[in-house]
């Protein structure tokens, strides 16, 4: 797959400013490489374990190489499948009817690798974001991944003011959360 997006980059290129269906197993070489990664963290910032996260992962790009299948927003399809796929895992059929799996809050999702890449900090912004509502935490992670509110909102299946609701509240809780609520105050009073 690695040879497949370093010898066709205008594909890639093409791929964000099309607005005509793509064959998705020519989508899933070219993308393979860049969005697994980023697919991987947006499982793990809605509450994924690690393990979750890559079968799912998995399970996005393998639905996307299906004969037939065209797509125009690849990336969006790619995160809705694999949310889709996670919760398959989480939620048995007798289930059906059940609220979103709660998130895991105590980060056992880090590799090694990852966890000497993520400093305190990250680690507190990461738990936080673990513990925010599923509907806020889905919001941040769309938003974390450079989705606009109408982006987030089509592939969530709800609309853009939900989405943007979502998000202020999920920042609100976040400042709350790290002790940022009063700072801001504090810096106006001072100019």
């Amino acid at each position: 797959m690695e040879d497949a997006l370093g010898t066709d980059l205008g594909l890639v290129e093409h791929i964000e400013t099309s607005t005509a269906p793509l064959p998705g197993i020519e989508l899933a070489e070219a993308l393979h490489n860049e969005q697994y990664p980023a697919l991987v963290r947006f499982l793990l910032l809605n509450g994924a374990s690690w393990a979750e996260a890559q079968d799912a992962a998995q399970d996005a790009f393998t639905q996307m190489c299906a004969p037939g299948l065209s797509l125009t927003h690849p990336r969006a399809w790619l995160r809705r499948v694999a949310w889709r796929s996670w919760v398959r895992q989480k939620v048995k059929p007798e289930d059906a009817c059940a609220e979103m799996p709660d998130a895991h809050t105590d980060l056992r999702w880090q590799t090694p690798a990852h966890a000497a890449e993520l400093g305190e900090e990250e680690r507190r912004v990461v738990s936080l974001l673990l513990q925010l509502p599923a509907k806020q935490r889905a919001a941040m992670a769309w938003h974390l991944d450079g989705f606009t509110t109408e982006e987030s909102a089509r592939a969530m299946g709800t609309t853009q003011v939900a989405v943007r609701q979502n998000l202020t509240r999920a920042r609100a809780a976040l400042k709350e959360g790290l002790g940022l609520e009063g700072r801001t105050h504090d810096v106006r009073r001072a100019t």
